[in-house]
């Protein structure tokens, strides 16, 4: 009975051994007087410690379709700018859009035509890896 409990005390810790070998952890030799952490995670946690969010700010010309009708070229141009936010977000869908403005809208006259136009502003956050 002794004898098998040996045999089995034996097995058990060339068990254990094996299993740290399987895994690769090593030990180096440390002195008690010397804190050692230990930790175990699953996936490569570098890639998280790599990105980071920076600000990006631009602007865009945005131009309605010409009208005989000044009241026209206005509509023409409000539709121009809902095409360019709805734009602007889609391009955007794994960032956060910040804000979009379509910027205040200015109408001239070109011989019987008029065309309104302005200059929109964007800034959204974009995520970047080192």
């Amino acid at each position: 009975m002794v004898h098998s409990i040996s045999v089995l005390f034996l097995l058990l810790s060339l068990s254990n051994q094996s299993r740290a070998q399987d895994i690769g952890v090593k030990v180096d030799s440390s002195t008690a007087a010397e804190d050692t952490t230990i930790s175990i995670k699953k996936g490569n946690n570098s890639a998280a410690n790599k990105k980071k969010y920076v600000i990006s700010e631009g602007n865009d010309a945005i131009t309605g379709d010409k009208d005989v009708l000044k009241k026209n070229a206005e509509k023409n141009w409000k539709q121009a700018c809902e095409d360019w936010k709805k734009e602007t977000k889609d391009l955007n869908k794994e960032n956060k859009v910040i804000s979009v403005s379509c910027g205040s809208m200015t109408c001239a006259k070109d011989g019987v035509e008029s065309s309104c136009k302005s200059v929109g502003t964007y800034k959204i956050r974009v995520l970047t890896e080192e």
